[in-house]
């Protein structure tokens, strides 16, 4: 009788492994998808099918294009592939493809895993669920950036689209107007219907200056019953007929509580680089030339005058 013995210790501590990684595989809350070297699919798991829809059937052997809305950007494509080639993974965010035909922001880490002759034999993805994060960045963006009452830009974001069309009309050399408009009788609004219909008129007059504007330009809120629009790369004279444009569109009357109160809008012009060049100066005489116009009778507009 001969005994043949074999120690199968470490054949079974591999088993194990391998079931435990299977479990992993099939049970994790992250999509994973497993490619070949030319980035087919070969394999998902669950998690895959339930974030984007799309079962193992429909994605079998297909190239990730179908899912990784970047791969429309050749530079980007190449940049991950460059990345995956000489650092053996590449991470970012992505736009993935659902069956829905929408789209999710996901965090994409991407391995390569390579033959012991250091031949890229295959490719595992792994994709994280961050549109919730990204929603709420959004939100808090917006929250930074407008007006809560009228939506329209605040003082931060007014001040930040300033610098940079100027910086724009510098290099491009054009022209660019700042019209700063405070309403008139808006006070008599709120001291004889109150503040509640105030509001009501500050959004009235955001609608319509985001209407009375081109999506080149930029209409904000300074605070109280100011506002300023930034107009790019216009004539002087039509600065002129758009600042009548706008006077025109917010001049309407409140109806309330048996009362009829004149709305309308004193507005006050000022030009770079012909006034200044420097984006604070270029407020304060919009701002002078707005109180002119005050004084001039209101509804009407005012230049700078130099």
């Amino acid at each position: 009788m001969v005994w043949n013995l074999e120690n199968i210790t470490d054949k079974n501590s591999l088993e194990n492994h391998l079931q435990l990684v299977a479990v992993f595989y099939q049970a994790s809350s992250a999509a994973i998808i497993i490619m070949d070297a030319a980035y087919k699919i070969l394999e998902i798991n669950p998690a895959f099918t339930v974030t984007t829809g799309f079962s193992f059937a429909e994605l079998e052997n297909k190239p990730i294009v179908k899912i990784f809305d970047l791969f429309v950007n050749s530079a980007q494509q190449e940049e991950i592939i460059a990345s995956i080639n000489d650092h053996g993974s590449w991470r970012g965010e992505l736009l993935i493809y659902r069956k829905t035909k929408d789209y999710l922001s996901a965090l994409v880490l991407i391995d390569g895993v390579k033959q012991f002759d250091g031949r890229m034999s295959h490719h595992v993805a792994l994709l994280l669920d961050i549109s919730d994060r990204k929603q709420l960045e959004h939100e808090l963006r917006h929250h930074a950036e407008f007006d809560p009452l009228t939506n329209l830009a605040n003082r931060n974001l007014f001040f930040q689209r300033l610098t940079d069309t100027l910086a724009s009309a510098k290099r491009f050399q054009y022209t660019v107007a700042l019209l700063y408009l405070d309403l008139d009788g808006f006070k008599q609004v709120n001291d004889s219907l109150g503040h509640g219909e105030g509001d009501n008129v500050l959004i009235e007059v955001a609608y319509r200056l985001r209407n009375g504007v081109r999506e080149v330009d930029t209409a904000a809120r300074l605070g109280g019953d100011e506002f300023v629009i930034i107009l790019n790369g216009t004539s002087k004279e039509m600065i002129a007929v758009t600042a009548q444009r706008i006077i025109d569109l917010v001049t309407f009357t409140v109806k309330e509580k048996g009362m009829e109160l004149q709305v309308s809008a004193s507005v006050g012009i000022a030009i770079y680089p012909d006034d200044t060049m420097n984006a604070m100066t270029l407020l304060k005489y919009a701002d002078a030339a707005m109180y002119s116009a005050k004084i001039k009778g209101k509804s009407r507009f005012c230049w700078h005058i130099n």
